[in-house]
């Protein structure tokens, strides 16, 4: 299963190292490119999993009412999946604040994560 899964993550982001080649031409621009990696990619893949580790445990906890093993992993799962989306909402606004902040309306290049269009 951990086969599968690392496939799947290099298998998606090869195509951005694929079209990243052909612009990365100096420290500044690699830095760029892995921000926007992070920021497009990487980011709402995350968000993606912590939301379905949420959803997962509420389906284990409800589907398994007289299971008390059951209900104690769909608990952990709803926790830990609302801890890992309150951590990356809370980052992702303190980078917002600290950018408002010391950028006073210059861009910096930094973009907030968002689903795509």
């Amino acid at each position: 299963m951990k086969k599968i899964i690392g496939l799947g993550l290099v298998l998606g982001f090869a195509p951005s190292f694929v079209f990243a080649a052909t612009k990365i031409t100096d420290l500044t621009t690699f830095i760029q490119f892995l921000s926007e990696t992070l920021s497009d990619e990487v980011v709402p893949l995350l968000v993606g999993v912590a939301v379905a580790a949420f959803i997962y445990g509420i389906i284990q906890y409800f589907l398994n009412p007289d299971n008390e093993e059951k209900r104690k992993a769909g608990k952990s799962y709803i926790l830990w999946g609302l801890i890992a989306l309150f951590v990356m909402v809370s980052f992702w606004g303190i980078v917002s604040i600290m950018q408002n902040t010391f950028t006073s309306g210059v861009s910096s290049g930094l973009k907030m994560p968002k689903l795509p269009e």
